[in-house]
């Protein structure tokens, strides 16, 4: 809606200035398009308001909001009100509240009115489809102080085709209680510390806080179950070193949706003063028992580079460690030391019975995702601003990943689009790291380090995917052994591929190490359907006429999405990232 019922837009431009300063709030369940509705209360006559909610690009929006009272002589009054809402804001004290003068209710627009500030509001959203308001007027408009809680109306809101309480407002609940074993910390905010040892739901009507390393089960021994809600918000406390980790045999069910993903981020994120930056959090750790190639019998002992009392590791691929769909990571990558990081995404020894699509890694302090070892699949990723590299494997990583945008900034220091390695200790440990890649889109914008980096015995195939824009270039390869697995360009093995790719990078496409028996340019020149050129982008999506529209060619591989385009995006309409994610260069 766009005030077409009650025509009272023309008072929005003159009450945006009077916005008034409010104490910070911060939880899942908030003002949204979702929440838009005419809200009535059934114990002060049916009177209500209208809430109509503007959202903008970076999470924020304004709140514009509608109703009626009555002074002390019957005259009925309209009452108005918009101010700023940041992203995760449920609550709002002391906004400007204005009573429109010089027209009435029910007369003809438009009218002359002009509004003036009278009074002050209180609002504070209780749960999809119930919204508390204090009405806190001057004393000379002769209207008393008065609370109305206020449920959406099923009238009204069915004249919009939609349901009372909106489908896509997925809070439908009210904030009681912290569960047993978890702290309350603010209004609505409950603290997770230890050990999760028994099976348990992040529910979206509340915010929960990570504080410290946050297991999820113990190593096969007990097989917990975390289960996290769709629009479910989860911080870091604030001391940096907090993030949550799934130990094998465990799992995690995060499963958002386009409208409501599941947010982990810092807890400066999304509040009014707040200033969040990478780093602020560790990340989500998820350790399985599947193959990789730096532990290959039992016990399976591998361990975590960043803490190594935490395990990982086996002989299950097949294995589930759950479903990560719809996620965003934001301000993650703690750096314990160098060498000793948490990223965004880690997945060590993931099966591939375990759901991945639809992530994103939003300005982590390392990597956007990290594969060690595991054959866990990966499509519909997107890595913003990563501070290291954007994709990075090694240990034998063997998955899957189609779909994946990534965009460089500028001032997070970032590396490259794919670090590819083997293994670092043994560049010719089996199984090798043989990834299937597909469709990605690797932005360096001028920034970074190169678009692939191949390592350390990497195998790996890429295919229908765009470099462009990497300041030190778009390929290199080293080591003796990636060259070795890799064979020659007149005698190529498979182990190591790229085929029907684009690379677009100024300062250079092609490099190698200095002591490489063949040339990068080589390598890729003697695989069919490579190009170098313009991509013609507009932002991240190909226009018309640019040759990533029809020079793909489908995978063999039944997992993948048959295809016949390079990039991530089929054409300027396919923009998949839409709605669930955050802070793209469009």
């Amino acid at each position: 809606m766009r005030f077409t019922i009650l025509k009272l837009s023309a008072l929005a431009g003159a009450l945006a200035a009077a916005v008034f300063a409010a104490p910070v709030s911060h939880a899942a369940v908030r003002f949204s398009e979702a929440t838009d509705a005419l809200y009535s209360d059934a114990t002060h006559g049916g009177r209500g308001w209208v809430v109509d909610y503007i959202p903008r690009a970076d999470g924020s929006g304004i709140l514009y909001l509608y109703g009626a009272a009555y002074d002390e002589t019957g005259k009925q009054a309209w009452i108005t009100s918009n101010f700023e809402v940041k992203e995760f804001e449920f609550k709002k004290t002391d906004v400007p509240m204005a009573m429109p003068t010089g027209g009435r209710f029910g007369d003809t627009w438009p009218n002359a009115v002009t509004p003036v500030v009278n009074g002050k509001l209180d609002v504070e959203l209780l749960s999809c489809g119930e919204l508390k308001i204090t009405v806190k007027p001057d004393a000379a408009t002769g209207l008393p102080t008065s609370t109305q809680t206020l449920i959406s109306s099923a009238d009204y809101v069915g004249s919009l085709g939609v349901n009372a309480v909106n489908d896509k407002c997925v809070q439908k609940r009210k904030f009681s209680a912290c569960p047993t074993g978890t702290t309350l910390v603010a209004d609505r905010t409950c603290q997770i510390t230890g050990t999760i040892a028994s099976n348990m739901t992040l529910t979206n009507e509340t915010t929960w806080v990570l504080k410290g390393l946050v297991k999820v089960g113990a190593d096969n021994s007990n097989k917990v179950k975390l289960t996290i809600e769709p629009g479910t918000l989860i911080t870091g406390s604030g001391q940096a070193a907090d993030y949550l980790y799934v130990e094998p045999g465990s799992q995690i069910i995060a499963a958002g949706t386009p409208y409501a993903p599941i947010i982990f981020t810092s807890p400066a994120d999304g509040v009014a003063g707040g200033a969040p930056k990478a780093g602020d959090w560790g990340g989500v750790v998820v350790s399985g028992n599947a193959p990789n190639n730096k532990c290959v019998a039992a016990p399976f002992d591998c361990r975590s580079e960043f803490d190594p009392t935490l395990r990982y590791g086996g002989d299950k691929p097949r294995e589930s460690s759950g479903v990560i769909q719809y996620v965003q990571s934001r301000y993650a990558g703690y750096i314990f030391q160098t060498g000793r990081e948490v990223n965004s995404f880690t997945f060590q020894s993931v099966g591939d019975g375990t759901v991945v699509d639809h992530i994103q890694a939003y300005r982590g302090k390392d990597d956007g995702i990290e594969f060690f070892g595991g054959n866990v699949n990966v499509k519909h990723a997107v890595i913003t601003e990563a501070g290291d590299d954007g994709l990075d494997w090694d240990e034998g990583y063997t998955g899957n990943i189609q779909y994946v945008l990534l965009q460089h900034g500028t001032g997070l220091g970032e590396d490259n689009g794919i670090e590819a390695s083997n293994q670092n200790a043994n560049q010719d440990a089996l199984p090798r790291a043989t990834p299937n890649v597909s469709n990605l889109t690797m932005l360096g914008n001028g920034q970074g380090g190169y678009g692939v980096y191949f390592k350390e015995g990497t195998g790996g195939r890429i295919k229908n995917s765009l470099f462009a824009g990497f300041k030190k270039g778009c390929t290199f390869i080293t080591n003796g052994p990636t060259f070795t697995a890799a064979g020659t360009p007149a005698a190529l093995t498979g182990t190591l591929s790229m085929d029907h790719n684009l690379l677009a990078c100024d300062a250079l496409n092609f490099a190698q190490a200095a002591d490489a028996p063949w040339t990068a340019e080589a390598f890729y020149n003697a695989q069919a359907g490579n190009k170098v050129g313009d991509p013609l982008l507009q932002g991240f999506l190909p226009k018309a006429g640019s040759p990533l529209l029809d020079s793909g060619l489908s995978s063999n591989n039944v997992w993948f999405t048959p295809v016949g385009y390079i990039g991530a995006f089929r054409d300027a309409s396919d923009d998949w990232t839409r709605n669930w994610t955050t802070g793209l260069t469009r």
